[in-house]
């Protein structure tokens, strides 16, 4: 079975772990990822694509 691909909206992780993050734009490889870290305090951040995994694909 294919992985799920990476959409504006989907939820992905990163493959080594870490927090849930919603994909918000994309650009060549790069995804950028937004999330609320810890304190609560939104993070936006370019992400390699193949640095992801899908955990929740986009709701339609």
């Amino acid at each position: 079975m294919a992985e799920p691909t990476i959409e504006l909206g989907s939820v992905v992780r990163l493959k080594s772990g870490g927090p849930l993050m919603t994909v918000d734009s994309m650009a060549g490889d790069h995804v950028r990822c937004v999330w609320h870290d810890e304190a609560k305090q939104l993070q936006m951040q370019p992400i390699l694509r193949s640095s992801l995994v899908v955990e929740q694909p986009p709701r339609r």
